[in-house]
């Protein structure tokens, strides 16, 4: 659990923050972010729906939304909602006393001026881009979430800790079964819809290889069962399992099982030597 005193060792990162107009004609679809979101309610009235409840909401209050959770907007025609909206990776909230228990939302009424303005500061420096803004605009979400924790009943953990991350679980997922297209890292990034270089951080974090790495370990591995079983030519299985040329797929096969593919192939039904963290 994360106090005030020690917040700052969290790993934050910082994946959206933006103001939005919410109006009634707006997708009512439900839908769901694979990390904290902070709202600020800055004007207008409406409901924010879950899937088994809803939440009036209206100016001057804030609302927390853990990872992956349902929700949508639910406003009548004369209704909008001006919204200040922070996306935040590397953490969660829970009860205090409840350190499994996840919750779905929280919401308290804002009664101090100093989070609008810390949030006003943090977006600013996240539009100008200037060196060192990223740095800035976490300390100040590091102090919004201190006046988060002054007042309220709830803690905050440190979502990196759970295994099995969502986000790198269906990366993994993705990779076991699109191993033969030519993945990039760019289409990764697109699938978990968070930023390149977290993305290789948590991902080494947890499966102790680059999101890259792994995808060669699972070509060969295939490559692996296909010189065990098939006839299929070498230069064929290179190509189906993603390689662009024999002699890349031969030399990277050589690195990871210590024999080329002939010399797998004549060894017969040796074992398979998958990647250790699978």
């Amino acid at each position: 659990m994360y106090t005030m005193s020690n917040i700052k060792n969290l790993s934050l990162k910082i994946v959206s923050a933006e103001k939005n107009t919410i109006t009634a004609d707006q997708s009512t679809a439900f839908q769901k972010y694979p990390y904290v979101k902070i709202v600020f309610i800055n004007n207008g009235e409406g409901l924010l729906t879950f899937k088994d409840t809803s939440e009036k909401v209206g100016p001057n209050q804030i609302v927390l939304l853990n990872p992956n959770i349902d929700y949508y907007w639910e406003l009548n025609p004369s209704q909008y909602l001006e919204v200040t909206e922070i996306g935040v990776h590397g953490l969660e909230f829970s009860h205090i006393g409840e350190a499994e228990h996840d919750f779905t939302f929280y919401k308290y009424d804002r009664t101090d001026t100093d989070s609008a303005l810390f949030t006003e500061l943090l977006i600013k420096e996240l539009t100008t881009k200037k060196p060192g803004s990223e740095e800035i605009a976490k300390r100040y979400i590091e102090i919004i979430l201190i006046q988060l924790l002054r007042n309220e009943e709830f803690s905050i953990r440190n979502s990196l800790n759970k295994k099995n991350h969502k986000e790198i679980q269906t990366v993994k997922n993705f990779m076991k079964v699109n191993y033969h297209k030519n993945i990039t890292l760019d289409d990764l990034v697109e699938l978990v819809h968070i930023n390149k270089f977290y993305l290789i951080r948590i991902f080494k974090q947890e499966v102790g290889m680059s999101p890259i790495d792994y995808l060669i370990h699972v070509r060969i591995d295939e490559a692996q069962k296909m010189l065990r079983n098939t006839n299929i030519a070498i230069a064929d299985i290179a190509h189906l399992v993603g390689f662009q040329s024999p002699s890349h797929f031969s030399k990277t096969f050589r690195e990871l099982s210590n024999m080329t593919p002939s010399q797998y192939r004549r060894q017969g039904n040796m074992p398979p030597t998958p990647p250790q963290t699978y």
